[in-house]
């Protein structure tokens, strides 16, 4: 298993400036939101809201801007999510969201926004040794970079991550994207095996503790394939212990790092390997 947002979580919804009918309907998103196993929302009105991890304002509603206003220099931790009658007229930093409200679009906002602010919480880190205020995302407007084989094809270099945790999954994604490599994700080993019978990988990150085939049986299957022996295999793990690195060396691992992984160590990895 991934060692990062594996338990299931609440995170704390404020709600400010909406009428009866709205607010019934968050409260129903709310409510189906606590049945899943991957964790829910609770939901809080008035003064508890602006404590939340997560705050619905209504902009409309003047009292609601006020309250947000009057405590903007403490909710730098706190993300906002704004409800709009209509497209903002003045550009917004905040997500936001247009009436009618529709709860499916609603949920999936929440949803989007509890995983990002997990994602960058010091605790759910995968890297160590990092500057926290690097960003940890691929910029958007900047295009794959395409090298040139020796043979004169372009080639776009291409990493496999193959982790349970959709938060470690995420913070190599947009790590490795940052330096110009397209990334694959797989959930579970017979997920990533049946990738690389598709695809040619650069490099694999390959997590040990996985449901189904563990990280050892899928490095046995790679080393074994004559197709696949040849390419990197990065083992990620949380055990240190030297049995563990024995059990990595003879499953054919070309590397093995533990979490949290050393950021130095993690950017070494890619230029040893030419990624």
């Amino acid at each position: 298993m991934g060692t990062f947002v594996e338990q299931a979580k609440v995170t704390s919804v404020g709600v400010l400036g909406f009428d009866v009918t709205e607010l019934r309907l968050i409260r129903n998103v709310i409510k189906i939101s606590s049945c899943r196993p991957q964790g829910g929302y609770e939901i809080y009105v008035g003064n508890s809201a602006i404590n939340c991890d997560i705050l619905i304002v209504n902009t409309d509603d003047v009292g609601a801007l006020a309250s947000l206003r009057s405590v903007s220099g403490r909710l730098a931790t706190i993300v906002k999510l704004l409800v709009f009658n209509a497209e903002p007229t003045h550009p917004t930093v905040e997500p936001y969201c247009l009436r009618p409200l529709s709860p499916v679009k609603l949920l999936k906002l929440l949803d989007q926004l509890a995983f990002e602010k997990q994602l960058h919480e010091p605790a759910n880190q995968i890297f160590s040794g990092k500057d926290p205020n690097d960003a940890l995302r691929a910029d958007d407007s900047s295009p794959l970079i395409d090298v040139t084989s020796t043979i004169g094809f372009p080639k776009t270099r291409r990493a496999l991550v193959v982790d349970d945790s959709p938060t470690v999954r995420k913070q190599l994604e947009l790590e490795l994207e940052a330096s110009n490599i397209h990334v694959d994700l797989a959930e579970t080993g017979e997920t990533g095996l049946d990738l690389m019978g598709k695809n040619y990988y650069d490099i694999i990150f390959l997590d040990v503790m996985l449901p189904g085939a563990d990280g050892y049986h899928v490095c046995k299957h790679i080393k074994r394939n004559p197709l696949l022996k040849q390419t990197p295999v990065v083992m990620l793990t949380s055990k240190s212990s030297p049995f563990d690195r024995v059990r990595g060396s003879l499953a054919g691992c070309d590397t093995y790092l533990t979490k949290p992984v050393d950021y130095q160590q993690f950017k070494q990895v890619l230029e040893k390997y030419e990624v």
